[in-house]
């Protein structure tokens, strides 16, 4: 073994742990065991998926005039969910005015599942003009059964391209309105792996110095791995403060839960709360992996909202890699960040 000092960077800013960033100060010129390891297991093996039980089904449906219209577009996922989002101008009055009673929560931290605009409460409250999120049936030829919600009819011409939807909310009266189809991305072996529907089972967080492990947690909830870097900072870091860490309760209020991805690059990330926000996604080198997302959904190289994951599949797994190389000007010593979302597909 080797002991190097290092200044190790805050694995919570990634998590979205936003009281414990003061962490970070407790791990700068710290000791810290260096394995002689280089490799890192994600685990091995080759995946292979079933065909998503609604592949067939999934499409984005876009509204043509929603200046008239609550409804901005209606989504029906491979897995079998639906995402209704609100029009523009709804959504703009309601950040002038939510309704009574709501909360919202502005994030501006890094990360693919950090939301980055104001999320909705709950993802099941759909009475109201927010995002509305669930699970759909399929009961007949382009009808549907959104849970919670209503009823969707797609209307197509003999070409079979759609030319209006007809929304049935529950209770009230049918409503009719002119839309497109949204062009899929190009579809690939990657593409379709990815877009379904994933449920976050294992964290993993690790540290490099010049491709030397300094250390490698996993944990299946972020509260465990945090407990493991407390651990880890108690025995290495002689200025270690428990007052520092008595506030662990707030631990998974806000992790990411569930995420979703279509063709379409729509990705929606649901949290432990019941909170949820939807992005953009698009791959940026397919062949080796590399996913681009961006929280500006009209700008995937937007500096401030953007930026690029690792996708591997292992043991018919999804490992979602946040990924950050950042050198020491005053020694050289590159450092390599590694923050992985261990995922299984929900059917």
């Amino acid at each position: 073994r080797c002991v190097e000092e290092t200044e190790v960077k805050s694995f919570i800013k990634v998590l979205n742990l936003a009281k414990y960033v003061a962490m970070a100060a407790l791990l700068v010129g710290t000791t810290a065991a260096c394995s002689d390891d280089d490799d890192e297991n994600n685990g091995g093996g080759s995946s292979s998926f079933e065909t998503p039980k609604y592949e067939a089904e999934a499409a984005k449906y876009v509204i043509n005039d929603q200046s008239t219209s609550p409804y901005k577009s209606i989504e029906l996922t491979a897995s079998g969910n639906f995402i209704i989002q609100p029009s523009d101008y709804v959504n703009n009055a309601m950040q002038k005015a939510p309704a009574k009673g709501k909360k919202t929560i502005v994030q501006r931290l890094t990360g693919m599942l950090t939301a980055h605009n104001a999320i909705p409460q709950t993802r099941y409250e759909v009475n109201t003009m927010m995002i509305a999120y669930g699970k759909y049936t399929k009961t007949g030829e382009n009808q549907y059964d959104l849970d919670g919600f209503g009823t969707l009819t797609i209307k197509k011409d003999a070409d079979g391209t759609t030319r209006s939807i007809i929304l049935t909310r529950t209770g009230q009266e049918p409503v009719e309105y002119t839309a497109h189809e949204q062009k899929t991305n190009p579809d690939s072996e990657m593409t379709s792996k990815l877009c379904r529907t994933w449920n976050i089972e294992s964290y993993r967080y690790s540290m490099k110095a010049n491709g030397r492990t300094l250390f490698d947690f996993t944990g299946n909830t972020i509260k465990e791995l945090a407990a493991k870097m407390k651990a880890w900072a108690e025995k290495n870091d002689p200025e270690f403060d428990e007052s520092d860490w008595d506030d662990e309760d707030v631990l998974g209020e806000y992790n990411p839960k569930d995420v979703i991805f279509t063709k379409t690059g729509t990705y929606m990330v649901l949290y432990s709360n019941d909170w949820l926000d939807i992005s953009t996604w698009a791959w940026e080198n397919e062949k080796n992996g590399i996913l681009r997302y961006s929280w500006n959904p009209d700008n995937l190289y937007d500096d401030d909202y953007s930026g690029e994951v690792k996708v591997e599949f292992n043991n018919n797994k999804l490992h979602l890699i946040e990924f950050d190389i950042d050198k020491d000007e005053d020694d050289g010593t590159i450092y390599e960040e590694n923050v992985t979302y261990i995922m299984h597909e929900v059917k």
